[in-house]
């Protein structure tokens, strides 16, 4: 799976590639980072979602009067999608 993060006028654009059939972890992804998405408000954040059989495109648009970190953003979906799988791929050894 590829990640793409980046702030674009007043709204944060994530782009994933090489997510067929992993559409609904994204999303929990997303449910799981809010904090990180919204930033100290308690509003959520408006986000938008157009996925596509093997790519997913979101977009996030602070409450009114924030601003959203894109690095946290970046950071916490990494681990939220990428590191977390890699530790499920990773065999253990017994001994």
């Amino acid at each position: 799976m590829l990640m793409r993060v980046r702030e674009r006028a007043n709204e944060v654009q994530i782009e994933l590639s090489g997510v067929a059939g992993r559409q609904e972890s994204v999303l929990a992804a997303l449910d799981a980072c809010q904090r990180c998405i919204s930033g100290a408000s308690s509003a959520p954040a408006s986000v938008r979602v157009r996925a596509r059989a093997d790519g997913m495109q979101v977009r996030l648009r602070p409450s009114e009067g924030e601003q959203l970190d894109v690095q946290e953003i970046y950071r916490c979906l990494r681990r939220a999608l990428i590191e977390r799988s890699r530790t499920v791929l990773v065999p253990r050894t017994v001994g």
